[in-house]
């Protein structure tokens, strides 16, 4: 190649260069200014006369003046005291379920336009709806006698007009028990621990979420007599015999024997923690199912109990950590 030929390859080149950088930088590159943008910066108006057109126990419906907007279209925001409820396109009326008997509530409305834009809040109206006074209906209830210690309990289901939830307590003449309950159904529990030879008048309380409260029949029961007065042996070897998992444990024993009740009679209470778990105890086993209750250590031990509701002393302790 020749110095002359040279010199012209590198003037091309270089003149290549200097258009492919102005293309690349385009305008500003080349100096001009960017063209203006043309998104929608412009917000629609604030809906105006928020108003509640319904009112119940558990919803409210609110109703609003729409909102204008440049482009035409807009969507609203329903605001209770913090949460936003999006509502359908160009609907201008909601209503809002699952609220509270009893309880104050603040809202707003807020419209968006397609650019995201968003208006000023409306007028705020604040409700209370109205407070839930009805019970729910009265359990039926019916008993049986169990031995020297023990009666089981089972009533009807009761219902509520505002809420599928309804919890039960058990009275022992008038007074709640709290102890030695064990539920083996939502409507059935056996109470143990009684005293032989004693009448006892029971009742049931159903209760509904707002504490309405309903009071089944009473019904009198009178435990069996007996002449034992002797516990059962101390479970022994106990020990941890399976795991779900952090809280779930599975806890063994050595069965104990009893001078009158038979092996498969003989009840075992375990305690997590010294306090008795809330599960239903076993009967004729030498397993059961418990939870951990503490975050850390938790120290299991087992008592056995008799049909006369003799119990033994504690077992050996099992600790497992969570």
């Amino acid at each position: 190649m020749t110095a002359k030929k040279a010199v012209l390859r590198r003037a091309v080149g270089a003149a290549f260069a200097i258009v492919l950088a102005l293309a690349v930088a385009g305008p500003v590159g080349a100096g001009k200014k960017p063209p203006p943008t043309t998104g929608d910066k412009t917000p629609p108006t604030a809906p105006t006369n928020l108003r509640v057109t319904s009112l119940s126990h558990k919803s409210v419906t609110l109703a609003w003046d729409a909102s204008t907007d440049n482009s035409g279209s807009v969507t609203y925001s329903v605001n209770k005291d913090g949460q936003g409820f999006t509502v359908p396109q160009g609907q201008t009326t909601y209503t809002i379920d699952w609220l509270s008997p009893g309880r104050t509530y603040t809202f707003y409305v807020v419209a968006r336009d397609n650019s995201l834009n968003q208006s000023p809040p409306s007028n705020s109206v604040t409700v209370t709806t109205p407070p839930d006074t009805t019970p729910p209906s009265a359990p039926a209830l019916s008993g049986s006698v169990r031995g020297p210690s023990q009666v089981s309990l089972t009533w009807t289901r009761s219902t509520d007009d505002l809420s599928e939830f309804v919890v039960y307590r058990i009275f022992a003449h008038g007074v709640q028990v709290t102890e030695h309950l064990n539920w083996y159904a939502e409507t059935q529990v056996v109470l143990r621990h009684l005293t032989p030879a004693t009448t006892y008048t029971f009742t049931v309380q159903a209760r509904d979420l707002s504490g309405n409260t309903a009071t089944s029949n009473t019904v009198t029961l009178t435990t069996e007599a007996t002449s034992d007065v002797t516990p059962p042996s101390v479970p022994t070897n106990v020990r941890i015999v399976g795991s779900f998992g952090c809280p779930e444990f599975f806890v063994g024993w050595t069965q104990s024997t009893d001078d009158t009740d038979p092996q498969h009679l003989i009840e075992y209470e375990i305690y997590v923690n010294g306090v008795l778990s809330p599960l239903a105890v076993s009967a004729g086993v030498d397993q059961d199912f418990v939870y951990a209750t503490d975050s850390g250590a938790n120290t299991f031990t087992v008592r056995a109990v008799d049909q006369a509701g003799n119990t033994s002393e504690a077992s050996n302790g099992v600790t497992e950590f969570c």
